[in-house]
Protein backbone atom coordinates (compact mmCIF):
# COMPACT_ATOMS: atom_id res chain seq x y z
CA UNK A 1 0.00 0.00 0.00
CA UNK A 2 1.39 3.17 -0.92
CA UNK A 3 1.62 6.29 1.95
CA UNK A 4 -1.61 8.12 -0.05
CA UNK A 5 -3.62 5.29 -0.32
CA UNK A 6 -3.00 4.42 3.99
CA UNK A 7 -3.54 8.44 4.47
CA UNK A 8 -6.96 8.35 2.31
CA UNK A 9 -8.28 4.88 3.57
CA UNK A 10 -6.88 6.19 7.45
CA UNK A 11 -8.57 9.60 6.61
CA UNK A 12 -12.20 7.83 5.71
CA UNK A 13 -12.10 5.74 8.71
CA UNK A 14 -11.69 8.45 11.12
CA UNK A 15 -13.78 11.14 11.79
CA UNK A 16 -13.71 14.73 11.95
CA UNK A 17 -13.71 15.37 15.64
CA UNK A 18 -10.99 12.56 15.74
CA UNK A 19 -8.70 14.74 13.26
CA UNK A 20 -9.11 17.99 14.99
CA UNK A 21 -8.69 16.39 18.42
CA UNK A 22 -5.28 14.58 17.47
CA UNK A 23 -4.20 18.05 15.59
CA UNK A 24 -4.72 19.55 18.94
CA UNK A 25 -3.00 17.01 20.61
CA UNK A 26 -0.17 17.56 17.78
CA UNK A 27 -0.05 21.52 18.63
CA UNK A 28 0.22 20.96 22.53
CA UNK A 29 2.77 18.42 21.81
CA UNK A 30 4.82 20.44 19.87
CA UNK A 31 4.70 23.74 22.43
CA UNK A 32 5.75 21.38 24.66
CA UNK A 33 8.40 20.56 22.79
CA UNK A 34 9.35 23.61 22.12
CA UNK A 35 9.23 25.10 25.63
CA UNK A 36 11.16 22.09 26.88
CA UNK A 37 14.12 22.90 24.62
CA UNK A 38 14.09 26.50 25.43
CA UNK A 39 14.16 25.05 29.56
CA UNK A 40 16.98 22.53 28.65
CA UNK A 41 18.81 25.61 26.58
CA UNK A 42 18.38 27.64 29.99
CA UNK A 43 19.47 24.66 32.35
CA UNK A 44 22.53 24.31 29.94
CA UNK A 45 23.50 27.97 30.65
CA UNK A 46 23.00 28.09 33.79
CA UNK A 47 25.12 24.91 34.55
CA UNK A 48 27.59 26.57 32.33
CA UNK A 49 27.93 29.99 34.02
CA UNK A 50 27.82 28.25 37.14
CA UNK A 51 30.75 26.08 36.26
CA UNK A 52 32.66 29.07 35.61
CA UNK A 53 31.59 30.59 38.84
CA UNK A 54 33.09 27.21 40.70
CA UNK A 55 36.30 27.13 38.35
CA UNK A 56 36.87 30.91 39.51
CA UNK A 57 36.17 30.01 43.34
CA UNK A 58 38.70 27.01 42.93
CA UNK A 59 41.38 28.87 41.13
CA UNK A 60 40.59 31.48 44.62
CA UNK A 61 41.28 28.40 46.88
CA UNK A 62 44.59 27.78 44.96
CA UNK A 63 45.91 30.94 45.46
CA UNK A 64 44.82 30.82 49.34
CA UNK A 65 46.52 27.33 49.25
CA UNK A 66 49.69 28.78 47.49
CA UNK A 67 49.90 31.90 50.05
CA UNK A 68 49.74 29.47 52.98
CA UNK A 69 52.34 27.08 51.05
CA UNK A 70 54.60 30.08 50.61
CA UNK A 71 54.17 31.51 54.35
CA UNK A 72 54.91 27.75 55.75
CA UNK A 73 58.11 27.74 53.57
CA UNK A 74 58.87 31.54 55.22
CA UNK A 75 58.48 29.45 58.31
CA UNK A 76 60.41 26.53 57.64
CA UNK A 77 63.29 28.60 56.31
CA UNK A 78 63.43 31.31 59.68
CA UNK A 79 63.11 27.91 61.77
CA UNK A 80 66.28 26.67 60.23
CA UNK A 81 68.08 30.02 60.61
CA UNK A 82 67.21 29.55 63.92
CA UNK A 83 68.17 25.85 64.42
CA UNK A 84 71.46 26.72 62.81
CA UNK A 85 72.16 29.76 64.92
CA UNK A 86 71.35 27.86 67.99
CA UNK A 87 73.81 24.56 66.52
CA UNK A 88 76.74 26.92 66.32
Amino acid sequence: MEPNEFVDKLLAETSLDAIEFASDVERILAEQVIFLREHVRALQQGSVLGGHDLIRQLYERLRDKDGQIESLRDEVGFLRQQLSAAAG
